[in-house]
């Protein structure tokens, strides 16, 4: 399996100008590129089932797919990243150009744009670089408390912590978001699928997951630095 992906890997860097790899074929359908992309996603958690994850399971312990999520955005991997993303239910990202937060539905993370100096998604990588993930409640916070220039996140305890969805599916971002009632509907019926919420202290970044389809999903990413509006 580790030599196929590298062969894939290999073949990535030849792109663009290359559409195949091992194959005369010039073309490559769309259907063919996605089928490659959900096998080395599986291929990958494959790799760590094998290093000890519970046999049977639907889909993989949550830690292990949120690490494959976190490499593949520290590394720009647009093809893995995509697979977190359900091609029904969407990535909506929530961001705050202003004093009213905006929510951005996309389904391929190349077409993202931050508000921020429009960058692409995959800078978040560049700020969250490391995300130890801790299985306890969120911690406090106080904007009085954060000083980013002395390393103070504002934050009663600093670190990557994971927890229930509990407090996201009640924050209300959709509603002062200026989405259409279409719109805020895919959100509500997308919201129960969530069941773990990642906190990054460093960043105050938000990201949601939840099994849809037999892997976990990043249905939500809140990309909101605090008391900046």
């Amino acid at each position: 399996m580790r030599s196929t992906i590298f062969t894939f890997m290999a073949c990535l860097l030849l792109l663009p100008g290359i559409t195949s790899c091992g194959s005369g074929d010039s073309e490559q359908s769309m259907a063919e590129q996605r089928a490659d992309e959900h096998q080395r996603l599986e291929e990958v958690q494959e790799e760590h089932i094998r290093r000890g994850i519970v046999p049977n399971q639907d889909t993989m312990a949550f830690p292990q797919a949120f690490s494959v999520f976190l490499t593949s955005l520290q590394a720009s991997d647009a093809n893995v990243l995509n697979q977190f993303i359900h091609p029904d239910h969407g990535l909506w990202v929530i961001e705050q150009p202003g004093a009213m937060p905006k929510m951005t539905r996309i389904t391929d993370i190349r077409d993202f744009k931050r508000e921020f100096h429009d960058r692409s998604f995959f800078t978040v990588g560049d700020e969250v670089k490391t995300c130890d993930l801790q299985e306890e409640i969120w911690p406090s916070f106080d904007c009085a408390d954060m000083n980013y220039d002395k390393g103070q996140s504002g934050y009663s305890k600093d670190g990557c912590f994971v927890s229930g969805p509990s407090k996201f599916q009640q924050s209300g971002y959709w509603d002062y978001a200026s989405l259409s009632d279409t719109e805020i509907k895919q959100i509500k019926a997308t919201l129960p699928l969530v069941q773990r919420s990642v906190l990054h202290t460093a960043t105050s970044f938000e990201f949601h997951f939840g099994p849809v389809d037999g892997q976990w999903r990043l249905l939500f990413a809140k990309l909101i630095h605090p008391c900046s509006a």
